[in-house]
């Protein structure tokens, strides 16, 4: 699985949000859990970016995939109504698997907040991996260019 890279011209894609009261914890601080969220809004905002937030029309693929894996790294703080930019890119295509990978920076001072990554796997009705559909892949690869990096590997 590839590093998650610093290097903010590999992310072709970025979306702001502010941070909410409700977000922060008892030290004025973004609560580490409120990054999965986080995440999860870079996500659906780059898939509705490219036209795949609703990809086939079926219910299941409102969300492309079943979350199998999740990291975060945080690196400074975030406070209540900052503004993080998060920066998506997907970094990884396999036959079944995709991986976002993620960086949250500070609107204000540039500072970076929080890297991560998300790797899901796209799922049949009975819950099976099955291969990512060549739709998905070929839009996904036609984004990212250069930056992708494609799985020759069963998963």
């Amino acid at each position: 699985m590839a590093r998650v890279t610093h290097d903010l011209n590999a992310y072709g894609f970025h979306t702001e949000l502010r941070v909410r009261l409700s977000e922060t914890d008892a030290v004025g601080i973004v609560f580490f859990g409120s990054f999965a969220a986080y995440f999860d809004v870079g996500r659906m905002d780059y898939l509705a970016h490219l036209g795949l937030h609703g990809f086939d029309g079926a219910v299941r693929d409102l969300i492309p995939g079943a979350v199998v894996r999740q990291e975060a790294q945080f690196h400074s703080p975030a406070r209540y109504n900052d503004i993080l930019v998060l920066h998506v890119r997907i970094a990884e295509i396999g036959r079944s698997s995709y991986t976002f990978h993620f960086l949250a920076t500070n609107k204000r001072n540039r500072a970076l907040v929080a890297s991560g990554l998300l790797s899901l796997v796209w799922l049949d009705e009975a819950f099976k991996p099955v291969a990512v559909p060549d739709g998905f892949r070929d839009a996904i690869r036609e984004f990212e260019g250069e930056h992708l990096h494609e799985k020759a590997s069963s998963q």
